[in-house]
């Protein structure tokens, strides 16, 4: 690598690690396991709804202590964007069911979004819901394995994403009441997924509990509620730091 282009390459690298995060779309990192729920309305509206099933409930916990105590999720919303997001272990009992995403569309009056990857498992999915109803599922994985559509009358997809690796696959589960594809049109899991969101105008920021509180959450444990930013260093030692600008960070304990 000559140094002109080693310095062009960092440039270019530098300039998307700044990017305003008020202009991004789509699915930050998969270098994750995470799983959310988006709904495109503001976060107060979000929150109400959240807060009638919670046990306790706070608002505009950025920059304050909280104890992490039983199930609790994270709602927020950021600067420039028009979905709220509730940011949360999978394991929790709070938005799990589809038929209860399905009433949170029709209770908002506006598409909700059940996102989730990992790349400990090599997999993304997503269930799409507007009007009450589950109007598309997604599941997609780098190797095969048992798909547990929920009566979904799925079409599985094989398919060959990587032209430098003709033998490497994908598996992929689709189901929709508003679409047919086909594997050309999925193409690659990941970049499908991602291509829902920036159909709806959504961005999965990569923002959860543990960057929320600095920490993997433990029970009955102090934290300050903070947002860090992220911090690339470059190559001549330089650090720089990209920080979101949230609108809100609400909090919410429930029962088991």
């Amino acid at each position: 690598m000559n140094e002109q282009w080693k310095r062009e390459f960092e440039e270019q690298f530098e300039e998307d690690f700044l990017r305003p995060w008020s202009q991004r779309r789509g699915i930050e990192s998969i270098d994750r396991n995470s799983w959310i729920v988006l709904a495109r309305v503001p976060l107060a509206q979000l929150s109400a709804v959240l807060a009638e099933k919670a046990v306790e409930s706070r608002r505009d916990v950025l920059g304050t202590e909280i104890e992490v105590r039983g199930s609790f999720a994270f709602a927020y919303q950021l600067v420039g964007h028009n979905w709220s997001i509730v940011s949360k272990p999978p394991s929790e009992s709070t938005l799990t069911e589809r038929s209860e995403l399905a009433a949170l569309s029709a209770r908002l009056g506006q598409p909700v979004i059940e996102l989730g990857v990992s790349d400990t498992s090599t997999t993304v999915g997503y269930n799409l819901f507007e009007g009450g109803k589950l109007i598309e599922h997604f599941e997609g994985q780098e190797y095969e394995d048992d798909e547990d559509a929920q009566g979904l009358p799925t079409q599985k997809y094989i398919l060959h994403p990587y032209p430098d690796d003709p033998e490497a696959e994908q598996i992929a589960y689709f189901w929709s009441s508003r679409r047919k594809v086909t594997v050309q049109e999925i193409g690659n899991i990941w970049d499908f997924a991602e291509e829902l969101m920036l159909e709806y105008d959504a961005f999965d920021p990569a923002i959860d509990d543990t960057y929320l509180l600095g920490d993997y959450p433990k029970c009955g444990k102090l934290y300050w509620v903070t947002s860090r930013g992220y911090t690339l260093v470059l190559d001549s030692g330089q650090e720089v730091r990209s920080i979101p600008e949230f609108i809100r960070v609400d909090y919410f304990r429930f029962r088991k």
